[in-house]
This record gives structure tokens, C-alpha cells and sequence, in this order.
């Protein structure tokens, strides 16, 4: 397996880097296509922690697909390889300190605003959704953000840097040019915060209104072309899939359903990066969610990098 350039071995064997992919130093990012960050933070949970693992269930979950090393993987599916080509690389954790929330947060946007001027596109695991207004920072123009969720972390009733209030914060602060959000649902999305959010641009496509009109609901919401930053919560996907996370809802999305969203958006506008956030290993079973939260990733980046380039078989 593999080649003699990249050699592949077992998953069980070696550094569980992100897909078994070369490790950089911080700083390390120029001359790559993606950057992988984990965000070990769970500070801002409003129930149950233990996203700070999710970083390290991720990568040893990739490491099912490194059995032929390197990044290019043939999808059988597709009938082509994906990441053909593309340097992707691991940097490491970002350094969490417990209890130290504004330099925990600085830290955050000092690492991906690094990543984002060497020229590379962060792909961030977290740690729970609270970090992704830290990450929206870092880029020069705000994007676009594309937010999938059970919930529209748009909360008026929690402190203001918890997992439920990033897409307020984002808002307020003018981190993103606009917001659509796939697959809310369920009975912790405040009626007032929800008329707030749609009175300030936000567009709610719920997971039933997903279900009647498809990808199309969410490429309505997206200026084409224009520069988009992705979220990915896990608890978007129905628990029966991803029951390690800390607030999950029944009836969320499909894996098929969530990576038609991810294809889908990566092809119709320009993705600047994006983040996979609130795995929590400790309420995991079989690792069934971060196989999935794994799998995702390898799905939404390849969609990028197909869209940079011209298609190859």
C-alpha cells in the first residue's frame, strides 16, 4: 500500500496525526493547501463537556482512511480521487490554558490569522462552536459563514462567549458578510432570538425545510462566487449517527444529506475555511462520531480543492 514516496501503513501505527499526514511546527503552514488546527476548548459548554478530546478522537478516527498514505483518496462513490495533488498538514493543537478565556481566545485567532497569511486554509477541530468567533477574526474581509446546526447559536439568554452565542457574536461584531444556517430544529432556539436573527439578515433553513427543497434552500442564501467560512457542529447530524456530542437533537440531517450541503457550498462560492466543532468522545459510541466528523472533513476539503482545480480522474 502507498507509494515510496508516502509510504501507507496501518491505522494503528504511528503518530495519529490528521490522516497520518506530515506534522508542522506552528508558523509552519506556507507553500500548504490546508492547515489542520485542533481547538481543545470546552469551556464555553452550557451541558455536558468533553469537546476538549474532540481534537484527538478526530485525527485517530482519519487515521481508517491512511491506509495508503498521503492525502489523494479514491472515492469510489465519485469515481475519481479527491485531494489529487493538495499538501495538506497537520500544525498541532492550538495551546489551551484552563480557565484563561481572553488569551485562550486570542490564541485562537493568532493561530488561524497565521495560517490564513502564510496563503493556507484552516481546517480547525474543535473543542465546542464557541471558538469559531475567535476564528472569524482572523481573516481581513469578513466571509460569508455557512453554519450547520441543530441550533442557531444565536442566544440572547447564555453569557456572551459560550457555544450558544457565536453566530450572535459573529453578527454583532461584523465578522461575516451574512449567515445561512442548515438543519436547526428542536426546542432550544429562543422565539425572539430567532425573529432577531432573521430581522438581521440571517437565513434559518431548518432541517425540514432541507428535507422539502434540498440544497437549493441553501444555495438561495449564497451570493455565488463570494468568499465563505464553514461551520460544521456535529449535532447538525441526527444522533442515531453522532450521539457524541453535547446536545443532541433528534431528526437532524444524514451523513448523505450534510455532505450534499458541503459540496454543494463548496462549489458555488470560494471557502476561505472552515471548522468541525462539538465532538464529544465521551458520550461516543463504537467512535461512530468522530468516524463521521472525520469523514466530513476529507468530504468538504476535497470539494475545495476540486473546485480550485480542474477536475482530475
Amino acid at each position: 500500500m502507498g507509494t515510496p514516496e508516502q509510504p501507507g501503513t496501518m491505522p494503528f501505527v504511528g503518530i495519529p496525526s490528521f490522516l497520518k499526514l506530515p506534522i508542522v511546527p506552528e508558523g509552519g503552514a506556507t507553500g500548504h493547501d490546508f492547515t489542520v488546527v485542533g481547538i481543545p476548548f470546552d469551556e464555553g459548554t452550557s451541558s455536558r463537556p468533553g469537546a476538549r478530546y474532540g481534537p484527538r478522537a478526530v485525527r485517530a478516527a482519519s487515521t481508517l482512511y491512511s491506509y495508503e498514505g498521503g492525502a489523494e483518496l479514491f472515492d469510489v462513490e465519485l469515481g475519481r480521487s479527491i485531494l489529487k495533488g493538495a499538501s495538506v498538514v497537520d500544525s498541532g493543537d492550538v495551546a489551551i490554558e484552563p480557565a484563561n478565556g481572553d488569551a485562550n481566545r486570542d490564541a485562537m485567532t493568532r493561530r488561524i490569522r497565521g495560517i490564513v497569511a502564510a496563503g493556507s486554509t484552516p481546517v480547525a477541530v474543535g473543542g465546542d462552536h464557541s471558538i469559531t468567533a475567535s476564528i472569524l477574526k482572523a481573516f481581513p474581509a469578513p466571509p460569508y459563514l455557512v453554519h450547520l446546526d441543530a441550533h442557531m447559536d444565536f442566544d440572547s439568554y447564555l453569557p456572551r462567549h459560550t457555544h450558544g452565542t457565536p453566530v450572535r457574536l459573529a453578527v454583532e461584531q461584523g465578522l461575516v458578510a451574512g449567515v445561512v444556517q442548515v438543519g436547526v430544529r428542536g426546542l432550544n432556539n429562543g422565539r425572539a432570538d430567532w425573529l432577531e436573527a432573521r430581522e438581521r439578515g440571517v437565513t434559518v433553513v431548518t432541517a425540514e425545510d432541507y428535507r422539502l427543497s434540498g440544497v437549493d434552500a441553501v444555495l438561495a442564501a449564497v451570493p455565488s462566487g463570494a468568499a465563505l467560512y464553514v461551520s460544521i457542529d456535529i449535532d447538525a447530524f441526527d444522533p442515531g449517527i453522532a450521539p457524541g456530542t453535547g446536545t443532541p437533537e433528534p431528526g437532524g440531517l444524514s451523513y448523505v444529506e450534510g455532505r450534499a450541503v458541503l459540496r454543494a457550498v463548496a462549489g458555488h462560492g470560494r471557502v476561505v475555511g472552515c471548522d468541525l466543532v462539538e465532538v464529544n468522545p465521551l458520550f461516543d459510541h463504537g467512535e461512530i462520531t468522530a468516524i463521521l466528523a472525520a469523514r466530513l472533513l476529507l468530504d468538504l476539503i476535497g470539494a475545495i480543492w476540486e473546485a480550485r482545480i480542474p477536475r482530475r480522474p
